[in-house]
């Protein structure tokens, strides 16, 4: 397991002083890329190799976002390398231990050379020793796209949006999906699947729809074709 240690910082929380939902996922992302750092495979050393692990999906469950000034830890560490396919669990707690957050994700080792997934290297696997699993709810990586979408706006992909991979960071299309829920949409629990890395130029075509406690968030291009699906349940938490 790797842990990191963090606070809330003003710059993250939302109108009601509590650590944002897109933040909350950027945290367990930056403990993802420090475990990375510390075990000497980081983002950028993978560049020069031509590789990349990209996140095809997250499952977070929010049992309380921590406010203003609060300390928290994040906890990672993988517990499965099948295929291209890295499964990665995260936990978020309080000082005293109360659980904030906790998370699955797939990971799938990437090709940056020639465009493709590859299998994963025995260097990568050694560098992350497997642990159990948590114990929570595991859904499917895939979530079907709904009907019924709704056109909301559209966003150009600017520079600000990519990361080192030259794609829409995972993270951006949190904060963005976050941006179009319902004014005070309480977020008890988060799902997305990344279909299609967005590059700089092309156009986010926003969609929506609410079917029973859940919101959906889709991003696709002009064809309908979908790069980001989210779905957020709406429970109450704070």
């Amino acid at each position: 397991m790797y842990s990191y240690h963090d606070r809330v910082s003003y710059s993250r929380i939302d109108k009601d002083g509590l650590l944002g939902v897109s933040n909350t996922v950027d945290a367990l992302q930056d403990c993802c890329l420090f475990h990375s750092e510390d075990v000497g495979h980081s983002a950028l050393l993978l560049r020069e190799k031509h590789r990349a692990w990209l996140v095809n999906s997250w499952h977070v469950v929010f049992k309380r976002r921590p406010k203003m000034g609060e300390k928290f830890t994040v906890h990672t560490w993988p517990y499965q390398f099948k295929g291209i396919f890295g499964s990665r669990n995260f936990l978020m707690e309080s000082p005293d231990g109360e659980v904030l957050a906790y998370a699955d994700s797939k990971w799938f080792y990437f090709d940056s050379e020639k465009g493709s997934p590859a299998r994963i290297d025995d260097s990568e696997k050694e560098a992350y020793p497997t642990e159990p699993p948590y114990d929570m709810d595991y859904s499917s990586r895939k979530i079907p796209c709904p009907e019924g979408l709704t056109l909301k706006e559209k966003i150009d992909v600017c520079q600000n949006y990519l990361d080192t991979n030259n794609h829409v960071n995972n993270g951006q299309y949190v904060r963005l999906a976050v941006n179009v829920l319902p004014i005070d949409y309480e977020v008890s629990e988060f799902r997305a699947e990344f279909r299609l890395a967005a590059k700089m130029g092309d156009t986010l075509y926003v969609r929506t729809c609410k079917k029973d406690d859940y919101f959906y968030v889709v991003f696709t291009d002009a064809e309908e074709k979908p790069y980001f699906i989210s779905e957020f349940k709406n429970g109450g938490v704070l």
